[in-house]
This record gives C-alpha cells, structure tokens and sequence, in this order.
C-alpha cells in the first residue's frame, strides 16, 4: 500500500469524521481495499500453527482490518500534524485503494518542513511496526492473540515504511529527495523533476514485476494485479508531479485578480430555480456564467447554471436558489493579491468548480477551473 501527498482531493471522498480540524475521508474504491485486507488476513489467521487461534480466524481478521486502517491514518496524519506544525495548511485526509493521502493546499516554506513532513509519515509507520513486533515476540506465550495481531502489525507497516521511502514521486521518498535538492542549493522545481523521473522508473519496474507475476505462476495472479495498479499509480502520479511543476510556474507568475470573471450576476437567495433559469436565459450569451446569491444585500452564496442539474426540472417551481448555491460561510475564498497557485490549490483540494474573491466582504470575482486553464494556456479573457 502507498502513502501520497497531493495539493487536492477527489470530490467523490467521503466524509468519516473529522479530527484536529482535519477531515478523515475515504474514496469508495477503500472499499475494495478494505475487503482485500479482511480477506488476507482472514486467510493469514485461519492457516496459522497455533490451532487454539484457529477458530478465531475471522474475529482476528477484523481487528487487523481496523488496526490496518488505523496505521493507514497514523500515517497520513504525522504528515498533516507536522505540515501544520510548519505553517502548511490540511484540510483533508483520505483513502483510497491503493493508500492514503494528505491532501495539503500549499507548498512547503523552506526545504526542513519539507523533508520533515515527508518523513513523518514513514516514521509513524516504523514506529507502529516495531511496536507490533515487540508484541509479536513477547506476548506469544500470555497472549497469542496479541502476539499475532502485532505481528500483522508489524508485517503491514514496516514495509509500508521502507517503501514509501523510495525517492521517487509520488511517494513520500520523492518529497524527501527534493527537499534535500532543495536544501543543496538546486531549485525545488527542479528537485520535483528529478523526483517525477524516479517515480516513472519505479512504476516500469512495478509494472514489468507484476506482468512476470501473471505470465509465470497464475497462483501469483492476485500480486500481479497488485503490482501493476501500484505501477499505474506511481506513473499518474510522476506525470503529475511533472505537470504540476509546468502548471505551478505558469500560475505562479499570476495573481487572482489577472484572471477572476468579475462579470458577475445578481440573485436574491429566495427566489425559485425556474425564475433563475428564466433571469440567465433572458440574458442569453451575456448571461454571466456565475450569480453571487444575497439576503437583504448580504452575500450568502455562488450559484451557477450548472447547479440547476443538480435537481429534477419538475422541482424547479418550488425549489429556491438556497437548495443548490454554494455558501460563503465556512467555504475558502481569495484575495485579489492572491497567487494562482493558491486559487489551483483551493479548486483541486474542495472539489469545487469555483472560488469566491473577497476584499472588505465584498464579492469581486471568482477563479474556475476554465479561468486556470486559460491562464495556462495563455489565452485571453
């Protein structure tokens, strides 16, 4: 299993609890994860010497599956406790299949709280498997049920750890490397690069691993699959880490205000989703492409053409703007000096379409994904 950090999340996570101020989330491919670690361990217990243990195979498994997932979030919460630590802001963490991720919405300040981020989570995971190994060796003859529960801690996280400390992208050994190259002297841009062709090496070697797997032992089919989602991973993730680099020195030469719409509409917060529709369509092509929402003259939300999807035709009489509108309270938002980077960062990391500017609680634009790429590309508005 991996480890990764990313400036973003995927909307389709969901919400488990939060904890710290931070946001526990998992994608629903967890799941399959969830069942593939259930399973094994239920055939770990079940095949084990100790026949006393034996009848308790499935009990056994479902302790190692909540103690895996814990070691999952251990290890995705170091990294977000010291990235808090060092002024990094974290909104989220999640699982998926292959992992976890902290999701961060910024870079690290100084080349240290990089490199002590990216080894946090390593760290946590070595820590938690020689704490299941010292179970393992000495509680066998009081608790043997402890002992094999710590050594399927161990045996998760240990190589957990050593793994993640490869230097490649997106693994959390990448991170480590440029933080050094950044330490050296070299740029971290570059240091990010470097880091991305590992990761591009790494997943070829996965990949070429988990294809000998399936072609020469058909009972090895299952780590085959397995090699070669890992390989997939570290590849998507190595190319984005290349992109990103492109994308951050693109952005990062702009601020919010160069590229926010500041055409913006008007809609009060009570009126219904087919007087909205009637209002954007009145306006045809200069219709605005996103209405800031008011009650009594205060901004309460952002709503867009696209939102009207969100519910049937049918209910578009007597639904108002405030079932579908995004709030202002409690969502991100932007000042005009802003970085692009930052808007990027916010987009990715909410899952959002858009971002509200404000200065002096005035709405003076918004940032989208479409507005980043004409950035990017350098198109004008």
């Amino acid at each position: 299993m991996l480890s990764r950090r990313v400036l973003g999340g995927a909307s389709s996570n969901v919400r488990l609890f939060r904890l710290f101020g931070i946001d526990f989330t998992a994608h629903w491919s967890w799941l399959l994860l969830l069942a593939s670690m259930l399973w094994v361990a239920h055939d770990v217990f079940s095949s084990m010497p100790r026949r006393d243990l034996q009848p308790w195979a499935w009990q056994l498994a479902v302790v190692a599956t909540l103690l895996s997932v814990v070691s999952l979030y251990g290890h995705e919460l170091a990294h977000a406790l010291v990235a808090r630590a060092h002024g990094i802001e974290v909104r989220k963490i999640s699982l998926f299949l292959l992992g976890g991720a902290t999701h961060i919405t910024e870079e690290a300040p100084s080349p240290k709280a990089e490199l002590l981020v990216a080894v946090a989570g390593p760290l946590t995971s070595l820590a938690l498997g020689l704490v299941g190994l010292g179970l393992a060796l000495f509680a066998e003859t009081p608790a043997p049920a402890l002992a094999a529960l710590g050594l399927w801690l161990a045996v998760m996280n240990l190589p957990l750890a050593i793994f993640n400390l490869v230097p490649a992208y997106p693994l959390d050994g990448g991170r480590a490397l440029r933080a050094m190259l950044w330490f050296a002297g070299q740029d971290p841009r570059w240091g990010s690069l470097v880091a991305s062709r590992f990761g591009q090496a790494t997943a070829g070697t996965l990949l070429l691993g988990g294809l000998y797997g399936l072609l020469s032992d058909p009972r090895a089919a299952i780590s085959g699959v397995w090699l070669i989602l890992m390989a997939w991973f570290m590849y998507a993730g190595a190319m984005g880490a290349h992109q990103a680099v492109l994308l951050r020195d693109t952005l990062g030469q702009l601020s919010v205000a160069t590229i926010m719409q500041r055409n913006l509409g008007r809609v009060d917060v009570g009126a219904t989703l087919r007087q909205f529709a009637e209002l954007s369509s009145a306006a045809g092509q200069a219709a605005p492409h996103v209405f800031g929402v008011y009650r009594d003259n205060v901004l309460v939300g952002l709503v867009g053409l696209e939102d009207l999807r969100r519910l049937p035709a049918p209910l578009w009489d007597s639904a108002t703007i405030e079932r579908v509108m995004l709030l202002i309270q409690g969502s991100p938002s932007l000042e005009p000096g802003a970085s692009a980077t930052r808007a990027l960062a916010l987009l990715v990391d909410e899952g959002r379409n858009v971002v509200p500017v404000i200065a002096e609680e005035r709405l003076l634009g918004v940032v989208t994904r479409v507005d980043l790429a004409r950035a990017t590309l350098g198109r004008p508005r």
